[in-house]
């Protein structure tokens, strides 16, 4: 059974842990972004940052902050449980609905605007199609 609030929390840990042991925490930052199919421009939009500082950060011309890693981690998060909602709906269409009602919860709780899950929503569907199709490549070969 997948429990949303702990996958969700599970993941912010990873994301962040993952930046923060990293010996190049700036180029984690960028693999994590990339995995993800999110372009700078939508991340900084997202963190209410500019696409240059996002490409900084990434660069390591300056360092993130603890503020950048917890809305980033967070950001991810979010958008990998929304990503894993898409998979799940896709093999139980009928249970669907109940996922969704939690993620509608989770979404209240964390205070995202209309505005932002709409763009979530987008770039984690447009992730997870993108990784759908190359898994279904692959597995032709």
């Amino acid at each position: 059974m997948y429990l949303l609030e702990k996958e969700y929390e599970r993941y912010i840990k990873d994301v962040g842990g993952a930046v923060v042991a990293s010996t190049k925490p700036n180029q984690k930052i960028k693999d994590i972004r990339r995995s993800m199919n999110i372009r700078q421009e939508d991340l900084g939009t997202l963190m209410s940052l500019r696409r240059e500082t996002i490409s900084r950060i990434e660069n390591g011309s300056i360092s993130p902050t603890f503020a950048f890693l917890s809305k980033f981690s967070k950001l991810m998060a979010l958008t990998k449980v929304i990503r894993d909602l898409e998979a799940l709906s896709e093999i139980k269409m009928r249970e669907g609905g109940v996922y969704m009602s939690n993620l509608k919860l989770l979404l209240f709780r964390l205070k995202v605007s209309p505005g932002d899950l709409e763009m979530i929503s987008r770039l984690s569907e447009k992730g997870y199609q993108k990784s759908r199709a190359k898994i279904l490549k692959n597995s032709m070969i």
